[in-house]
């Protein structure tokens, strides 16, 4: 198969995911309307609907920053990554086949890291579902056995609580997840082999690999976190790496993340310099950039009268050993 093969065609998109007159991208209804349930049972519909175009949020340890992301960021954290899966441009081709691949069946251990509520993970797996409901997809079983590690634990409750929000909507199209969400800090090295130890817990010699990066530009763009969390992600990768594992990296558009000296472009010379025993970048323009962007719009949940820019960019890291 090339590149250019897609393993999902965009004109196969159902309404409920693409509006094909609009182009515009929509969450599949069951996950918004689990968004919408959490919003409203942490009382956080006044701060999400108070969004404006300047609002950016990162999120962070507290509980009052990942109440601001939720509210705020959430939904576009999730549309990011349904826009890497279904590809409705036609510009990330290796990454939605790598997700299709990945979760088209059998068995499979999701490393979500970090994962803050669960956007990135939860809109793939929806994602799926959706198609499968709307016959695109074959309706295979999928066990996931999902560790998902983040340093706030707020967030891990609300991930938590979106899981079980989800479960029926996921199982009903068997898509079956047992999760795991435990602290996580890639600047120390005991939680990062902490991690690690709970990954291949969660994983049999039958079970695919994905590790899921989404949204990390913000914290290591802080000065000297992305040289501190070099040798966890390395080692986070390294321990992922096998026959058919995976990982794919999520940012925006942000100056951090797509700048020259920025953090995909290192990601991808490291990559290459120093982890290509186990990891290497598959690109869709023959490796002129070691990740790939696009842009496109989605209608949100909370704010369906205003459609919200979503501008990509993605890598996808195969984590073959060599």
């Amino acid at each position: 198969m090339t590149l250019s093969e897609r393993l999902l065609n965009p004109e196969s998109l159902p309404s409920t995911l693409w509006d094909t007159e609009g182009k515009y991208l929509r969450l599949p209804t069951e996950f918004a309307a689990a968004y919408e349930r959490l919003i409203d049972r942490y009382r956080l519909r006044a701060l999400a609907t108070s969004r404006t175009e300047q609002d950016s949020p990162t999120g962070g340890i507290g509980k009052a920053e990942t109440d601001q992301h939720f509210a705020q960021q959430f939904d576009n954290s999730a549309a990011r990554a349904q826009f890497a899966l279904t590809n409705v441009t036609g510009d990330v081709v290796s990454v939605s086949n790598a997700l299709i691949l990945a979760l088209s069946g059998n068995a499979i251990c999701i490393t979500d890291a970090p994962c803050g509520a669960g956007a990135a993970t939860y809109a793939f797996l929806c994602a799926i579902a959706e198609l499968r409901a709307q016959s695109v997809l074959p309706r295979l079983p999928l066990d996931v056995s999902l560790i998902g590690a983040e340093i706030s634990g707020h967030a891990r409750r609300i991930a938590f609580e979106m899981l079980e929000e989800l479960r029926p909507y996921l199982e009903s199209q068997a898509i079956f997840v047992e999760a795991n969400f435990r602290p996580w800090d890639v600047t120390n090295a005991l939680s990062t082999t902490d991690l690690i130890t709970a990954s291949i817990r969660g994983g049999t010699a039958l079970r695919k690999r994905l590790v899921v990066v989404a949204n990390f530009s913000g914290f290591l763009s802080i000065p000297g976190k992305l040289k501190d969390a070099s040798p966890q992600l390395e080692e986070l990768f390294r321990y992922s790496s096998g026959t058919g594992n995976v990982a794919v990296w999520i940012e925006p558009q942000i100056r951090f993340a797509t700048a020259k000296e920025g953090l995909l472009h290192s990601i991808g010379r490291w990559a290459v310099e120093r982890w290509h025993r186990f990891a290497r970048v598959i690109s869709d323009d023959g490796h002129a950039m070691p990740y790939a962007t696009s842009d496109i719009v989605f209608k949100s949940t909370l704010t369906p009268d205003r459609l919200r820019p979503i501008r990509l960019a993605v890598m996808r890291l195969d984590l073959e050993r060599s």
